[in-house]
């Protein structure tokens, strides 16, 4: 056997300076080059000297004569190069494997590598060079036991399978790959485990999290105590306890939850100076903004300072331009939340004034304030009402998440009570061609608001709008109704009258779809829970259980037949009438 043949590669390692390759500390080969990669199967390095980039055997021989602008190591016996075309693949005799090029590629895994395209959008493709399915994402990761982590357009992490279909139908902020059964995810509240159905395995959330190791799991938590979790995530032993650290972290989150109503009167009173639609039209400097606005030269300066400090603004060469979350504040942007700036930083803001004498008496104060109660204001308030209403339609983007939880192919007729402008309804048409007709009903102040809306959004021409009072009457007939964030601005009494006349419009085997946010019985997450405070003193409503809900529709003849909590925002009850 000769010396060469003898060498396992995991035993040659790279030189400190990263010229050339070692063997038990000795020099594989005598040329030196600009870097060298590791050695991997079956035995080629990726390296690169003064005419290029290559591979090379144990030996430091090229494998090829071709020179690329970079490579690197050999997976599943392909490549990853670079030259004047872009990135793609090669085999181990540096033949190009397939002719198309890419802006990005990745390495082979289980037959199948990430790539990005020219125009920014990641997928997977085989040893072809094919891509293995029709989507295309803002990410994709390698795969691993035919599972890979993509993330789709709304900037939310998702499992695939190798043909491109969602492994569960949960998404997250971050997912990593599957380790022992559990996969590292994280929500709005912090790091956690999930399961191959990608739920949570338990309640709690930590500042990271390491992969599970025979059942344990390194955690950092929030104060930066260091433990160990098993699989229910509960603590088997504490490594650090930051004692200190944590009483300071305390202090300094109260001091910040104390002041937290400045944050949303300065966004309020900017939104509603028009400041950042103005920097978006072209107002894009400081004295253009202060000729325009008339503010005082020392208010605009606050202005722009915060805007700064927030992210929101940047500045180059004197001029501003806005950033993501400015962008959000803006009238045009099709995910804005300008108008739910003006609602929480003027009514809703002063009626939360009035908490603890909502509280005492369990009653709601908004109309102490204003002298009607909350619906009736902005029924009689037409600017305020409107306001209110595309506050409502900004916070509608999630009905795509909201309409999976339902089949509608066997709908021909839904109404939805409560409607607002139409999106959600909207939406389903877009999805559902079998439906012939989808209603929207909501108060008539409502109703002329969202015919106005409607024609600047081009609502498809199967809606229709009708106002009235659902209290009262809904003299319509329908196989499907849809109660989309309704039934938490009412009192249990007024929701038993809205059973009765739902009960009355609802067609025979027809079918109620309630979507709510559902207050777990024990949880430790904020689902609902802070919000009832708002809901009760401007509305008296509330979020409810799913055996507040149960009972309520029993004793209105309905019975549960389908329940789908996504332990997010929205889930769904799905009832039928029992009678």
């Amino acid at each position: 056997m000769s010396y060469f043949n003898s060498i396992k590669l995991d035993e040659i390692s790279i030189s400190y300076d990263g010229t050339h390759h070692l063997y038990k500390n000795q020099p594989l080969y005598k040329k030196r080059f600009k870097n060298v990669m590791s050695f991997h199967i079956p035995g080629i390095a990726a390296v690169e000297d003064e005419l290029g980039a290559y591979h090379i055997n144990i030996k430091g021989i090229p494998t090829y004569d071709h020179k690329f602008i970079k490579t690197f190591g050999y997976y599943e016996n392909i490549a990853a190069v670079i030259d004047e075309s872009g990135f793609y693949h090669i085999d181990i005799n540096g033949k190009q494997i397939y002719n198309k090029r890419y802006d990005w590629v990745g390495n082979y895994q289980e037959k199948k590598c990430p790539v990005r395209n020219f125009e920014g959008f990641y997928y997977h493709i085989d040893t072809m060079g094919n891509s293995v399915y029709d989507r295309k994402y803002l990410y994709v990761g390698d795969f691993k036991h035919g599972i890979a982590v993509v993330y789709t357009k709304d900037g939310k992490a998702h499992h695939i399978t190798e043909n491109g279909s969602f492994f569960h139908n949960q998404k997250y902020e971050y997912l990593n790959l599957y380790h022992k059964e559990c996969a590292i995810a994280k929500d709005s509240k912090g790091y956690f485990h999930v399961n191959k159905k990608g739920k949570s395995i338990y309640q709690k959330r930590f500042k990271n999290i390491e992969p599970y190791y025979n059942d344990n799991s390194l955690v950092l938590k929030k104060d930066n105590s260091k433990i160990i979790i098993n699989k229910s995530g509960e603590t088997i032993h504490e490594i650090y306890k930051n004692s200190l650290k944590n009483k300071e972290n305390d202090r300094n989150k109260l001091m910040n939850m104390l002041i937290g109503y400045w944050k949303t009167q300065i966004i309020h009173s900017i939104v509603e100076l028009e400041i950042l639609d103005l920097i978006n039209t072209g107002y894009d400097n400081f004295q253009e903004l202060l000729d325009k606005t008339e503010l005082p030269s020392k208010s605009l300066m606050m202005i722009i300072k915060v805007l700064k400090l927030w992210d929101f603004i940047a500045e180059k060469n004197q001029k501003y331009y806005l950033k993501p979350l400015g962008l959000l504040l803006t009238e045009d942007h099709e995910e804005s939340l300008k108008y739910a700036a003006l609602m929480w930083g003027n009514e809703h803001y002063f009626a939360m004034a009035e908490l603890t004498k909502a509280l005492k008496q369990y009653k709601p104060q908004f109309k102490k304030i204003y002298k009607k109660d909350f619906f009736q204001y902005h029924e009689e308030n037409v600017e305020k009402g409107d306001i209110y209403g595309k506050a409502m339609s900004e916070y509608s983007l999630d009905y795509n998440d909201i309409i999976d939880l339902y089949d509608f192919n066997k709908s021909e007729i839904i109404l939805d009570l409560g409607g607002g402008y139409g999106q959600l309804v909207s939406k389903i048409l877009e999805k559902y061609s079998n439906i012939k007709e989808a209603i929207v009903f909501d108060l008539p102040n409502v109703i002329r608001n969202a015919n106005k809306y409607s024609k600047q959004k081009k609502i498809q021409k199967k809606i229709k709008f009708c106002g009235g009072n659902f209290f009262e009457d809904i003299p319509i007939k329908a196989d499907t109704i849809i109660l989309s964030r309704v039934m938490h601005d009412w009192d249990d009494n007024k929701i038993l009258i809205l059973f009765k006349n739902i009960h009355n419009s609802l067609e025979k085997n027809g079918h109620l779809l309630i979507f709510e946010t559902i207050v777990p019985e024990n949880s430790d997450k904020d689902i609902g829970i802070t919000l009832n405070f708002n809901l009760l003193v401007c509305v008296g409503g509330k979020e409810r259980t799913f055996s507040e809900y149960s009972f309520l529709l029993n004793k209105a003849g309905f019975k549960i037949v389908n329940y789908q909590n996504t332990n997010q925002l929205i889930s769904l009850i799905l009832a039928q009438k029992t009678k």
